[in-house]
């Protein structure tokens, strides 16, 4: 730009040309101050995506694992026909490996989830506890009869099921959530009479029986990816109080309740379509 402005000045041009490069000079002085005082243009901004909701309606298939405690209290109701009679209330507390499979189903509305869900779980849990004896404690008539030490009372706890609603808080792939409903327990018990000074046992009756009672519990659950979860979970069941006539022995009511902590996985069925944007 100097440059045409100085040939522009130069003498020896005609005033025309002197007159249009004066202009030309001029345009472009306006152009260059204009240009600095322009700011380079900035980035466009564009704002980050939001993440993915993780979608928890859907129908769900799943298994599970873990430990269980059954938590029985035994105590005479009525007469023992042979003077077997208890001495004290027995408790038992046996603790085993449990196992199982669930199917539920979700719906969420962001951010709450309910459901509801059946479970059955096997159960490896057995136990026993001894009750001394009180009264006669004879096995057989007149002198000969043998002397009963205590009586031996199994509880084993065969297999468990459920029906429960749930409800839970997302936050996002996390699930917190609550359950409760209806349950039900198959279990054993076995009333051993263990002879004195050598524990054999002097009679045996086995009373098999299928119980019903209630269940809540609370759990975590985490999405892995977008069908399949884990979860981790604790339930206690009250199966309540029931009598039970052993004929030959003593009758006895059992109070029963069962604690459980389980993990699993759940492959779930997505029907609205994946995770929200």
């Amino acid at each position: 730009m100097r440059q045409i402005c100085r040939l522009s000045a130069a003498s020896g041009r005609s005033l025309a040309t002197a007159t249009g490069s004066f202009v030309l000079c001029g345009f472009i002085g306006m152009a260059a101050a204009q240009a600095a005082d322009m700011g380079v243009p900035s980035r466009s901004y564009y704002p980050p995506l939001p993440p993915a909701i993780y979608d928890w309606t859907g129908i769900y298939v799943g298994g599970h694992i873990g430990g269980g405690m059954l938590v029985d209290s035994v105590s005479q109701n009525g007469i023992s026909p042979n003077g077997f009679n208890l001495a004290n209330t027995g408790n038992v507390r046996p603790a085993g490996v449990i196992g199982g499979g669930q199917v539920g189903a979700n719906y969420e509305f962001v951010p709450w989830v309910v459901g509801v869900e059946a479970s059955w779980t096997d159960s490896a849990i057995s136990g026993s506890t001894l009750i001394g004896c009180t009264g006669g404690c004879a096995l057989g008539p007149g002198p000969g009869a043998l002397l009963i030490a205590s009586e031996r009372f199994t509880s084993q706890a065969q297999w468990f099921a459920a029906v429960t609603g749930r409800i839970g808080y997302a936050a996002n792939d996390w699930l917190f959530y609550a359950k409760g409903g209806g349950a039900w327990i198959n279990v054993r018990y076995t009333e051993d009479l263990l002879i004195a000074g050598g524990g054999v046992t002097g009679a045996t009756q086995v009373l098999t029986d299928n119980r019903t009672g209630f269940t809540v519990g609370a759990g975590i659950e985490l999405g892995l990816v977008e069908n399949l979860s884990a979860k981790i979970e604790y339930d206690f069941y009250d199966f309540g109080t029931k009598n039970y006539n052993f004929n030959f022995i003593t009758p006895v009511s059992v109070n029963s309740n069962l604690h459980t902590i389980i993990v699993g996985l759940n492959y779930r069925f997505n029907w609205s379509g994946g995770p929200k944007p």
